[in-house]
């Protein structure tokens, strides 16, 4: 037994013996140890230079990578956004593995490495940010795609739908991982990059539940004042057919105030300070008053309505809705669940304002208007240089100022629901009248 142990430990002693010989040779030849690698290339027993040359052939065949989207195949060269490798620092580190210590420490690891031990050194590299950047840009330019809104217009008496398509986007973050991933690992040719969906804003779902007539009014105008006519059919165009989804709320204004738009008004009669007189745009405020009576007969929530300070000859006391560039808007929200369409059709000398939506949400309802306080205008008399004694003339006729409430009344599912939608003021215009103080010869 005791002979037994005395030949192991030579057998062992001869084995550890040959393995530093081994080693040693190794090193003093010139190559770089066993067991070592290079981004898991193996360059084992190789001189730098050799292995330097391995390296490089790699990365050379390597050098590109497909980007997959369906059918469609995207190319990059890792040398269009100059990604170097530091072969050489990767190459000294390996052959100094089992050189770069003290000669017991070399031996070992050297001892290891040949006994099975594995080390392997990272490649390190660089490459120009602004390149890739660029590359990304002009990959996420060519991919993107514009979404398509689903449609619904009103022809011959008809909801006419048109589905959507769906845009898409690049996702930016996720190609720029998988080409640093590439560029780190080498070995990647293909990967999959991904493709964000982007939904429009009006789908054929939402707006095929848009069938029936929620409310509609129409108003009458005078077709022998052209201005006001022209501007009549500029501000109805610049609503028409607009599309108002769930807890959106919708600004008269917003529409009208586009440049493209006022560049079409002309000049024709506007209410400012009680009084008439030439404006641009004058005649659009009948478009947002027919608008205004639709939306209430439609049960929609009226956030923001103000009435003229002369009553309107087109709809009745508190049935008008005066709008101006600034704060002076009209507003509507829908507080459906389903969106809502806003129609025009101008016909000879009426428009008719039409507002569409669901079956679900068709109301029955009445709107009525109370006069409650009648304002008496008060006569004021002046003299007058102009007119000779004993004449007169009244130089500006008196208007009887009102108070008048909006009240709308639901009576949808035999249940009566009376709400106040507004308080209109219309403030009384003095009489003046002129007595002649000028002596007659």
């Amino acid at each position: 037994m005791k002979r037994l142990k005395i030949i192991i430990l030579l057998s062992v002693g001869i084995f550890f013996l040959g393995s530093i010989n081994l080693a040693q040779a190794i090193s003093k030849d010139g190559k770089i140890h066993k067991n070592i690698s290079i981004m898991s290339v193996d360059v084992s027993k190789l001189s730098k230079l050799e292995a330097k040359t391995k390296l490089e052939k790699i990365i050379n065949k390597y050098n590109k990578m497909s980007l997959v989207n369906k059918d469609e195949v995207y190319k990059i060269n890792m040398k269009d956004i100059l990604v170097i490798y530091n072969i050489d620092e990767a190459v000294e580190k390996a052959y100094n593995i089992g050189r770069d210590k003290d000669i017991i420490s070399n031996i070992k690891t050297n001892i290891n490495l040949y006994l099975g031990e594995c080390k392997n050194i990272k490649l390190t590299y660089t490459y120009n940010e602004n390149l890739l950047n660029k590359y990304i840009n002009n990959l996420k330019e060519s991919i993107y795609k514009e979404p398509i809104d689903a449609t619904i217009k009103l022809e011959n008496n008809k909801l006419e739908y048109k589905k959507e398509v769906n845009g898409s986007k690049l996702n930016t973050e996720n190609i720029k991982r998988i080409i640093i991933s590439k560029i780190d690992k080498i070995f990647i040719n293909q990967d999959e990059i991904k493709i964000i969906d982007i939904k429009p804003k009006y789908t054929y779902s939402e707006l095929s539940k848009i069938d029936t007539i929620l409310g509609t009014y129409e108003t009458y105008f005078n077709t022998k004042l052209n201005n006001r006519v022209n501007n009549i059919n500029v501000a109805a165009e610049a609503t028409n057919n607009i599309i108002v989804n769930p807890l959106e709320e919708f600004s008269f204004n917003y529409y009208v105030n586009k440049n493209n738009i006022q560049s079409k008004f002309e000049k024709a009669p506007v209410i400012i300070n009680g009084k008439l007189k030439p404006g641009l745009g004058g005649g659009i405020c009948q478009v947002s008053s027919t608008m205004y009576n639709a939306a209430l007969y439609a049960g929609l929530e009226i956030t923001n309505v103000k009435n003229h300070s002369i009553p309107s000859s087109y709809v009745s006391k508190g049935r008008d809705a005066t709008v101006a560039t600034g704060d002076l808007d009209f507003k509507f929200k829908n507080q459906y669940n389903s969106p809502i369409l806003i129609t025009h059709k101008i016909d000879n000398n009426k428009i008719v304002t039409t507002i569409y939506g669901n079956k679900e949400d068709k109301k029955d309802i009445e709107v009525i208007t109370e006069i409650i306080k009648s304002i008496p205008n008060k006569i004021k008399i002046r003299n007058s240089e102009e007119l000779y004694e004993g004449e007169k003339t009244i130089y500006q006729k008196g208007r009887v100022g009102y108070k008048v409430n909006t009240i709308r009344i639901d009576r949808t599912n035999e249940s009566k629901k009376t709400e106040l939608i507004s308080q209109s003021y219309y403030p009384p215009k003095d009489k003046i009248v002129e007595y002649g103080t000028k002596k007659k010869n």
